[in-house]
């Protein structure tokens, strides 16, 4: 194992699923002694920095002060008012959003500030996260790497323009939630069939990890994956034909373009 970087100095504030997740992944680049969180009136980010050794900001400005690079784990409905309140000590540093919605030129309320945007999704709390990342203008590739190797424990980081940031949250974003659904109620099926419950929930969870791993790893259309499955006159292409039946597709496509207009609206309140 490498040694952890004490050259740098990290903040959250913000401590909920995500931005735990997040400091969970730069605490394994990061000396925990180097990182330091803060959580407004809830007690989670100070029950976090108990379990994991990091340092608690009883105020979001005692947080950034001392810090390089400061990340944004709060709702999109408070990203102005927390930047507000932190603007006076933000000179020199750099700002990573995670925020749904918040666009770039809505976060820089310095100029001489730098500005980035992740869109992670829930799976960065075992490593195996998507997240999307982008930087404001003047933001160079040297800090858009030192963004993404702090990111990188949390599972595969890509640098993608910002107009692509709002289809990301909308479809690895949301996508964890779609994919426990489709696990639900596979595993409900096995369940109608008379699997025990316990033992449904792993049949379906693993098809699916399984699933998603071969289309990774084997770099084939999934299209192709599927027919792979369907024998003629058999038993899974019966079922997809009931699958197709019910709109499958559409439905999801549907759930993604609801999630992506929700996210423009939330740019307007």
């Amino acid at each position: 194992m490498s040694e952890l970087r004490t050259d740098i100095r990290v903040a959250c504030i913000g401590c909920g699923t995500m931005g735990a997740a997040i400091m969970r992944a730069v605490i394994q680049t990061v000396d925990a002694a180097h990182v330091i969180v803060s959580g407004g009136k809830s007690q989670r980010a100070a029950d976090f920095a108990r379990s994991s050794g990091c340092l608690f900001a009883a105020s979001n400005t005692e947080a950034v002060v001392g810090s390089d690079i400061i990340f944004l784990g709060v709702k999109p409905a408070v990203v102005s008012s927390v930047l507000t309140e932190i603007s006076p000590v933000l000179n020199g540093k750099i700002v990573v959003s995670m925020a749904a919605g918040v666009s770039l030129s809505q976060l820089a309320v310095r100029d001489d500030t730098r500005y980035v945007r992740i869109m992670p999704n829930t799976p960065a709390i075992i490593g195996e996260g998507m997240i999307a990342m982008c930087g404001a203008d003047g933001v160079d590739e040297k800090t858009l790497s030192e963004i993404a190797s702090l990111l990188a424990p949390a599972g595969k980081v890509e640098i993608v323009p910002e107009k692509l940031i709002d289809c990301v949250g909308a479809v690895s974003g949301s996508g964890p939630a779609y994919c426990f659904l489709f696990i639900e109620a596979l595993a409900d099926a096995a369940v109608m069939l008379g699997m025990p419950r316990k033992q449904a929930y792993i049949y379906a969870a693993q098809t699916a990890k399984g699933s998603a791993e071969l289309v990774l790893r084997s770099g084939r259309h999934p299209g192709d994956l599927k027919d792979d499955v369907c024998s003629p006159g058999g038993t899974t292409i019966a079922a997809i034909k009931k699958l197709e039946e019910g709109g499958l597709r559409a439905a999801v496509m549907n759930a993604a373009q609801a999630a992506y207009d929700r996210t423009l609206a939330l740019r307007k309140e």
